[in-house]
């Protein structure tokens, strides 16, 4: 009888215990203060860069390549992290264009892209944009 009673007891602490752990754990968010990039809701789409070796496209590609951005529009170019903090990852280099630039063919934006890197030829691209849709654009660099 006991042993029953200690069971009922037991199991009644559980059914109240649990809940509450549940209910205080929802509380505790790690990113609660965090702000995540909204890509979905305002950005343009995606203007991809893709540096290659000129002479060995397929098989080779720059590697440690330092980017710059200039030209008249250089302020609306953006990382597609939506910051002006531009990197490359292997040889792409992702870009969105700012949520306030409204690219048109009487209003086109443009920028320069730069890229410099150990053992190649800096070279530069001019970029045009005059319509929202995805872009893309190889840059082939010269091994000195």
């Amino acid at each position: 009888m006991k042993k029953t009673i200690a069971s009922v007891t037991c199991g009644g602490l559980l059914l109240l215990v649990i809940p509450l752990l549940f209910l205080r754990c929802q509380n505790i968010n790690p990113f609660n203060d965090t702000r995540f990039p909204n890509n979905m809701s305002n950005s343009h789409p995606p203007i991809l860069i893709e540096f290659v070796d000129e002479d060995q496209p397929n098989i080779m590609f720059p590697k440690n390549l330092t980017i710059s951005i200039s030209g008249p529009d250089r302020n609306l170019v953006l990382s597609d992290l939506e910051s002006k903090n531009h990197k490359i990852v292997g040889n792409l280099l992702s870009l969105v264009l700012s949520p306030n630039a409204k690219p048109s063919v009487k209003h086109p934006i443009s920028f320069t892209i730069t890229a410099k890197g150990k053992h190649y030829e800096q070279v530069s691209k001019n970029i045009t944009i005059s319509t929202l849709s995805n872009q893309s654009y190889t840059i082939p660099m010269n091994y000195e």
